[in-house]
């Protein structure tokens, strides 16, 4: 179940908040300088005792590239280096701050280490807090990434909890589209839920129907999404049924209403098995402790679906079924229509999948051990351009 709630909560998209609602962190940039160059510029910036907010910039963009080139742990270690300079900043420097900390949160989870993700997760919000109103639409979205880290490690009623109370503050401070992501994950949280045990199903369509009754226009995407899930929750209902309906509603959609940017509607989640199972081909996608990991480019046509899916680099350890099951999820997503001529070859995408396996505690053993099926974590490497 844990799996199933973890591809969903990363697969099941809506429209990002406009930029003036909810400004994009600097944690995912591709800043396309070389490696040398972010260490030099790192190293003389501390030499120098540069100011915190240059050291969080200069600290984050060399992090990037190390995390770029697939050295996880390196990267990991000079973001801790430079929370431990700059933590301390966080009421003068609120956002610079918590940029610093949600980047240290995402590297612990790709380095397997997920307590440490759930405790910076929070860590973030604190420092937003610490400097911004309550209301402010930054606390709120990250907030909602606290929901997330609890319903990933199967603390399911704290992270309702939370997406309840955001929605009704979202609602409250007129922020519609933090408010539908507060509501579209509460259903995607039931969803999950109700594909392992049924007794969920109520519930989960009693949240799809809280998304599906908004109507903000600004809230549309979320509709369009609640249509999959929808879909998804109704009992038998496969994944290539519930892609069906999603493709069908995004058929209907007006010129008028077609995207400028991608915005996904549907996405099959990546099966790898439940944590703890035994299956043989479960077991021979097993890697070692480094995480193994693709970026992957493709396009999203006029249409909203997916073409000329390639990998275009990988990690020397990567191999094995789950990049099959990555190129076969892509295959079946379902984006809302864009805003091009059919003729357009659409928007180009790159992701970033990385297989995961968790670190766990062994009791009376200080020898770190690691959970049997992994996880995959997706990045978005894309720098975005509108069509037309």
């Amino acid at each position: 179940m844990i799996l199933s709630v973890i591809a969903m909560l990363q697969a099941v998209a809506a429209p990002a908040p406009q930029a003036a609602s909810v400004p994009e962190d600097k944690t995912i940039v591709v800043v396309g300088r070389r490696l040398s160059d972010t260490e030099r510029a790192l190293a003389a910036c501390i030499a120098r005792k540069c100011p915190p907010r240059e050291d969080i910039d200069a600290s984050l963009a060399h992090a990037e590239n190390q995390f770029l080139t697939g050295d996880y742990a390196e990267s990991r270690r000079t973001l801790l280096a430079a929370r431990r300079r700059n933590a301390k900043y966080a009421k003068d420097l609120p956002v610079d701050v918590s940029d610093l900390l949600r980047a240290n949160a995402r590297l612990a989870g790709l380095n397997g280490a997920a307590t440490a993700a759930r405790i910076n997760t929070i860590d973030t919000l604190d420092a937003l807090k610490s400097g911004l109103p309550a209301d402010d639409p930054r606390v709120l979205m990250q907030r909602l990434s606290v929901g997330d880290a609890f319903a990933k490690q199967a603390r399911f009623e704290a992270a309702e909890d939370i997406y309840n109370r955001v929605a009704r503050q979202a609602r409250a401070a007129g922020l519609p589209q933090v408010e539908g992501h507060a509501l579209l994950r509460n259903a995607v949280l039931f969803t999950a839920i109700a594909g392992v045990n049924p007794a969920f199903r109520d519930r989960a369509r009693k949240a799809i129907a809280r998304v599906q009754a908004t109507t903000d226009p600004a809230q549309a995407g979320f509709r369009d999404a609640a249509v999959t899930l929808s879909s998804r929750a109704a009992s038998g209902v496969s994944d290539e049924k519930a892609q069906a309906a999603a493709r069908a509603d995004m058929a209907t959609v007006a010129p008028a209403a077609r995207a400028t940017t991608a915005v996904l509607i549907h996405a099959p989640p990546i099966d790898l098995g439940e944590r703890g199972a035994s299956a043989q081909t479960v077991m021979a996608m097993q890697g070692d402790d480094a995480p193994q990991w693709v970026d992957v480019a493709f396009w999203v046509a006029p249409d909203g679906s997916v073409r000329d899916i390639d990998i275009v680099r990988q990690s020397a350890n990567a191999g094995g079924g789950w990049i099959g099951k990555v190129k076969e999820s892509l295959a079946g997503r379902v984006y809302r229509p864009l805003a091009l001529a059919a003729s357009d070859p659409g928007l180009r995408r790159i992701e970033r999948y990385s297989l995961v396996y968790d670190v766990l505690a062994v009791l009376g053993s200080r020898i770190p051990s690691r959970e049997s099926v992994p996880h995959i974590e997706i990045t978005d490497l894309t720098v975005d351009t509108a069509a037309g």
